[in-house]
């Protein structure tokens, strides 16, 4: 059914979101993740994404706005003729996403009310996400360093890491 793919498509957007987790830049240093790669697969899950406990060693997280987090669902589960699904495609991350591919399929089959319909639902479950990537135009994951009022850094010492949206909630 329908609502069944929508299900599997929100389980594999949280698993991407780990998957596509971004490392640092030299291969020796690893990955920013504090879980084990051979833990990713069953800790991957919406639940994870759930709790205010990032699984980082170091990344950098923004409390946003309800209209910032909206930005984010609209980049993450873009309307197919939308500008974020223009610049997505031609970005890093989304366009390799599993979730994203079958969202998009998806997507582009359905007619407007039923498309109106699906990321209502979707976004109803993504309001229960603690946090999410902070996505860029051209990109899931950032990792540039913050320094704008807002942005808290872990530890505190650190420059950089993964870019973190927390939910207004």
């Amino acid at each position: 059914s329908i609502n069944q793919k929508v299900a599997k498509i929100y389980e594999q957007f949280c698993f991407d979101v780990i998957e596509k987790a971004p490392n640092r830049k030299s291969k020796q240093a690893g990955s920013y993740l504090s879980i084990p790669l051979h833990r990713r697969i069953d800790l991957a899950r919406p639940e994870l994404l759930m709790t205010p406990a990032l699984p980082f060693q170091q990344a950098q997280y923004y409390r946003c706005s309800t209209e910032q987090w909206e930005n984010h669902f609209n980049r993450i589960f873009p309307m197919p003729s939308s500008p974020e699904a223009a610049q997505n495609a031609a970005g890093q991350n989304f366009p390799n996403c599993t979730y994203y591919k079958r969202y998009m399929a998806l997507a582009g089959t359905l007619q407007a009310p039923s498309l109106k319909k699906i990321r209502g639902a979707l976004k109803v479950e993504f309001d229960k996400l603690a946090w999410v990537p902070y996505t860029c135009a051209d990109r899931m994951w950032g990792t540039s360093a913050k320094h704008t009022k807002g942005w808290t850094v872990l530890p505190g010492d650190a420059k950089g890491g993964p870019m973190i949206a927390i939910n207004p909630r």
